[in-house]
Parts: structure tokens; sequence; C-alpha cells
């Protein structure tokens, strides 16, 4: 799962759609490397959702940076969800 399929009904141009995916791999790529429970089967497929959707969420309210976005999503799973 990529965070573009989410994207597509959205109003961000394509320019902030890149932005958006950037950030998401940058997130998802730190959940592998931690190398917990949340990056493996069943689990790994929601992560990705948690994690596009709080990238979504922030850039709706104005982050554009990609490492902000990746980080504030990193901070939000740390603080929501046990590995």
């Amino acid at each position: 799962m990529s965070i573009t399929p989410i994207l597509r009904n959205s109003s961000f141009d394509p320019e902030d759609v890149k932005i958006l995916a950037l950030a998401f791999d940058e997130a998802w790529e730190a959940v592998q490397r931690n190398g917990g429970s949340l990056s493996r089967p069943p689990y790994a497929g929601p992560i990705r959702e948690v994690l596009a959707k709080r990238i979504i969420e922030m850039a709706q309210r104005g982050q554009s940076n990609p490492h902000s976005l990746s980080e504030d999503a990193i901070r939000f799973l740390a603080s929501n969800y046990r590995d």
C-alpha cells in the first residue's frame, strides 16, 4: 500500500502528493528499520494506513515539509501504538 490511492480524491495538487508520498515512504522505512512487530503481517497494512492518514491530516493543517510530516507520523505512532 502506498499513500497515493488514499489521495486520489483529495484536493492536493501533484506537487503536494509527491511531498506526502516522500513523507510516507520515509516514515514507513523508519518503522521497518525499528524491526518491531508493527512492520510485520498482520499489522503492516493497518499501520501503514495510520501513517498515511496522520501525514494527510498534518498536511491539511498546513505542514508541508516531508521530513517534519514523517517525524510527526512516527511520533504519533509511538504515542498511540505499542510495538
